[in-house]
């Protein structure tokens, strides 16, 4: 939804402009910020696969982080057109670092290949530099 779009790319952006400043304290704020709103919009029975993945990217626990990832892709399910390929492969790099190599692969390709499908070459790209480093 627009206002749900709208309002995570404004704290994301934030988010990232803090963080190439240097400034820890407001990034942590604002990924805070997010998480009260990814909070408040699932108590109000607004989860939405956009906001679940965007406080995943966020998260700097890798568990908690591939929970969510899993919880998006979940969700995508009821949304016949939401991208499921940045899920796969962000959940995929979660994986391989708690050690989950089969899973993280099988995500990876499964996402790399809807990407192919969608023609976005920047996560094409980032499947295929993941999945080189799963192998060597």
């Amino acid at each position: 939804p627009p206002n749900i779009y709208e309002r995570v790319h404004e704290l994301s952006l934030a988010i990232v402009n803090a963080t190439d400043a240097g400034d820890d304290a407001l990034a942590d704020s604002l990924c805070q910020t997010l998480r009260a709103y990814y909070d408040e919009q699932a108590s109000l029975g607004r989860s939405h696969p956009f906001l679940t993945e965007a406080m995943a990217d966020y998260t700097n626990a890798a568990a908690e982080a591939a929970r969510l990832y899993e919880l998006a892709l979940e969700q995508a399910s009821i949304f016949p057109d939401e991208p499921t390929h940045t899920k796969m492969i962000s959940l995929a790099e979660q994986l391989i670092s708690l050690g989950q190599t089969e899973r993280a692969e099988a995500y990876l390709r499964d996402g790399r290949s809807e990407a192919v499908r969608r023609g976005d070459t920047f996560w094409i790209q980032d499947a295929d530099r993941l999945l080189h480093d799963l192998v060597a």
